[in-house]
């Protein structure tokens, strides 16, 4: 792999949520650039340590943000990545979080399963658990910085020997998952709105699946949120005329899971993009499919073969597809959030 076509990452959170970090990239970056790349780690689990007042179950974790890119316009040699990924390990001691955030944009499609394993199941542990021997046997002379610095030396170097391996399918991307919601999402130079498409306030399943996501108002500012900051993480990175679109956001709680699944399409200078809400809770329902049936179902939308109304329909006939909610301003995500993030 090419340096100049590598952006890659590592970041440490604490218990006390001071940044640690290591950071590859193919040229220098000043004081100031990296300090704001230090702080993208905070930003991209913004949403979810904002829900935690929100929500009973605080251990919900973002576990990766995915996107696809494209460009616009000609783009130089340095500005070629292929895939942009964010893959993070969140663990719990006593209640308290500690964050492990890698941020990769690379030349190849990448076998993020491989990297992810790696992250939750080798460095995330190495640190932790290397951190509590190297306090014991050294007590007050321990340097926790001089520490966390090789060790994410290491990480970062395991990451990179990782890159480049082949995308393979696994058999969790055959799961089935049950779609509560689709998120609309039109950009183009006069216009950029998002609407959500959910069940009825009044509905009962709109209750009952609450409590299978953070809330219904995180999972509606996501997308656009994510999106901007891997735009963000781009501009910083100097890969200018490259523009990022949403392709998967995961979450999980214990043993519950949340994807977010949007294909998107251009077309004279608008962009447009449906995303599905998925919950993994309800896989032996009727309405329950798996990921390449929600994608075909969007791309047809997209490429105007199917009406909307129809499909959102024919995917789950329990979700209103005549009733938006609006999703370009504070006033109506709080109605969001008194409305259907409220039990009637």
């Amino acid at each position: 792999m090419q340096d100049k076509n590598l952006i890659l990452c590592l970041f440490y959170s604490d218990e006390e949520k001071r940044v640690f970090d290591k950071i590859k990239y193919y040229e220098p970056l000043s004081n100031e650039r990296k300090s704001m790349i230090r702080t993208l780690s905070l930003k991209f689990l913004g949403p979810l340590l904002l829900a935690e007042g929100l929500i009973k179950e605080k251990e919900w974790t973002l576990n990766r943000v995915e996107s696809t890119l494209t460009s616009y316009k000609k783009i130089t040699e340095s500005e070629i990545i292929q895939s942009f990924i964010c893959l993070n390990s969140s663990k719990f001691s006593d209640g308290i979080r500690t964050n492990l955030f890698t941020i990769i944009g690379s030349p190849y499609t990448e076998d993020i399963n491989l990297i992810y394993y790696k992250l939750i199941k080798y460095i995330h542990p190495s640190i932790l658990q290397g951190k509590i021997v190297n306090e014991s046997i050294n007590r007050n002379e321990f340097n926790f910085n001089n520490f966390i610095d090789v060790e994410l030396t290491r990480g970062i170097n395991l990451i990179e020997h990782s890159l480049g391996s082949a995308r393979k399918m696994y058999w969790n991307e055959k799961q089935n998952y049950y779609c509560i919601g689709i998120i609309e999402r039109i950009d183009s130079e006069d216009l950029k709105v998002s609407n959500l498409y959910t069940f009825d306030s009044d509905n009962p399943l709109k209750d009952k699946y609450r409590s299978s996501i953070p809330s219904y108002y995180v999972m509606a500012i996501l997308p656009d949120y994510y999106e901007d900051r891997i735009v963000e993480a781009l501009r910083l990175f100097n890969k200018m005329n490259i523009h990022p679109s949403i392709r998967l956001i995961d979450l999980s709680c214990k043993n519950k899971k949340v994807l977010y699944l949007e294909e998107f399409s251009i077309n004279n200078d608008e962009k447009k993009s449906y995303g599905m809400i998925l919950i993994n809770n309800e896989i032996n329902s009727k309405d329950s499919n798996d990921l390449i049936f929600y994608k075909q179902k969007i791309r047809l939308i997209l490429d105007k073969n199917k009406n909307f109304e129809e499909t959102l329909i024919e995917i789950n006939p329990n979700i209103n597809p005549f009733k938006k909610w609006n999703l370009n301003s504070q006033i109506s995500l709080s109605k969001i959030q008194s409305v259907l993030d409220v039990k009637n």
